[in-house]
C-alpha cells in the first residue's frame, strides 16, 4: 500500500534522529576514552602527549580542536532541534487530520443516518397502513407511488455510500463503451422525473439530437442522477431545473441549473468535500453528490465546476466530459 508524503517525512525524521543519537553515543564514548588517555597522560607530566589524546598535534593546537568541537557540537544541536521542530509539526499534523477524520466520521454517520433511515421509515409506516387498512381506496395508488419514490430514495443513498466506500479503497477505473451521451441523460431524466412531479419542480431539457461518445454507462448514470437530485432537492416547490447538453470542440459540456436556495462562499469551498453539508441541513443529503460526481467524472478525464451567485439565486453545475476515449 503506497505511503502518504507526511508518513514518509516521518520516517526520514524518525531515521535521521536515530541515527544522530547513535552517532552521539559513539562519539562520547570514544571522547570518554580519549579523556582517560589524556589524562593519564598529564599525570606523567607529558602535555603534548595529552593533546594528541584529545585530537590535537600538540598543546598549541589545542584550543583549535576545541573551537571546531564547539561548531560541530552548536550545528549538532541547532540540526536535532530542528529535527524536533520537524517531529512536532508531524505530530501535530496528525492530531489536525485525526480532528479531521472524526469530524468526517461523526458527519457521514449523522448523514447516512439521515440518508438512510428517513426513507427507510416512511416504507414501514407505508406498509403498516396497508396491513391496518387505514389507505383509503382512492389514495392507494398515491401512497404506493410514494413508496417506491423512498424506496428509490434508500437504493441511491446505499450506492453513494457503497460507491463512495470503493472509491476511497481503490479508484474505480472506468470501463469506456460507445454510446450516445443525450441518451444517458434522457434516461436520467426520466427516471428522476416522478421525484421532480412529487416534488412540484418542472424539468426543462435543451439536448441536441446526439452525441456520440466513450464512457462508463453505469458511472456516468449514477453522476447524471446525482445532479439532477441535488437540483431537485435545493429546488422550490413550482421552479424549473434546466438541462443542457452541448458540444465544444472535443468535449461534450452538460451544465445542470436550478432557482433554488443557491450556495454561499463556504459551501462552493466545500461544494466537494465528502459528507459535509453546510448549516442549512433541514433538505438532508449525505453530502456525498458532488464529491461522488466530480469523481466518476474525473474517471472519465473530465472535469466539474459549480457556480452559485449566493443564498436564493440557484446554482449551476457543469460538466466537461472529453468525446474520445476515456481513459
Amino acid at each position: 500500500m503506497p505511503r502518504s508524503p507526511s508518513s514518509l517525512l516521518f520516517l526520514l525524521v524518525l531515521g535521521l534522529s536515530l541515527a544522530l543519537v547513535v552517532w552521539w553515543t559513539i562519539f562520547q564514548v570514544q571522547a570518554s576514552g580519549q579523556l582517560a588517555a589524556a589524562g593519564q597522560a598529564l599525570r606523567a607530566g607529558d602535555v603534548d602527549l595529552a593533546a594528541r589524546a584529545l585530537g590535537a598535534r600538540d598543546a598549541a593546537t589545542l584550543a583549535d580542536v576545541a573551537r571546531g568541537r564547539r561548531w560541530m557540537f552548536a550545528s549538532e544541536g541547532l540540526f536535532f532541534g530542528l529535527t524536533l521542530l520537524v517531529a512536532g509539526w508531524l505530530y501535530l499534523a496528525s492530531l489536525r487530520r485525526e480532528a479531521t477524520l472524526r469530524t468526517a466520521h461523526d458527519r457521514f454517520l449523522a448523514a447516512a443516518t439521515h440518508e438512510l433511515k428517513t426513507p427507510l421509515a416512511t416504507i414501514v409506516l407505508l406498509l403498516e397502513s396497508l396491513r391496518a387498512g387505514r389507505v383509503p381506496a382512492a389514495k392507494l395508488e398515491r401512497h404506493l407511488e410514494s413508496g417506491l419514490l423512498e424506496a428509490e430514495r434508500l437504493e441511491r443513498g446505499l450506492d453513494n455510500v457503497l460507491t463512495a466506500a470503493g472509491l476511497r479503497a481503490a479508484p474505480r477505473p472506468s470501463r469506456p463503451q460507445p454510446g450516445d451521451l443525450v441518451d444517458d441523460v434522457r434516461q436520467a431524466l426520466a427516471a428522476m422525473q416522478p421525484r421532480a412531479a412529487a416534488s412540484g419542480i418542472a424539468v426543462a431539457a435543451e439536448l441536441p439530437a446526439s452525441l456520440p461518445l466513450r464512457r462508463d454507462p453505469v458511472a456516468l448514470q449514477l453522476a447524471l442522477r446525482n445532479l439532477l437530485d441535488n437540483a431537485i432537492k435545493y429546488s422550490a416547490a413550482g421552479s424549473t431545473v434546466h438541462v443542457g447538453v452541448e458540444r465544444q470542440r472535443d468535449a461534450a459540456r452538460i451544465r445542470v441549473r436550478d432557482a433554488g436556495r443557491g450556495m454561499d462562499a463556504e459551501e462552493l469551498r466545500h461544494a466537494f468535500t465528502p459528507f459535509w453539508r453546510g448549516s442549512d441541513q433541514a433538505t438532508g443529503g449525505s453530502g456525498l453528490g458532488l464529491h461522488l460526481v466530480r469523481e466518476l467524472v474525473r474517471a472519465h478525464g473530465g472535469t466539474v465546476a459549480v457556480h452559485s451567485e449566493g443564498r436564493g439565486r440557484g446554482t449551476e453545475v457543469a460538466v466537461q466530459l472529453p468525446l474520445g476515449e476515456a481513459p
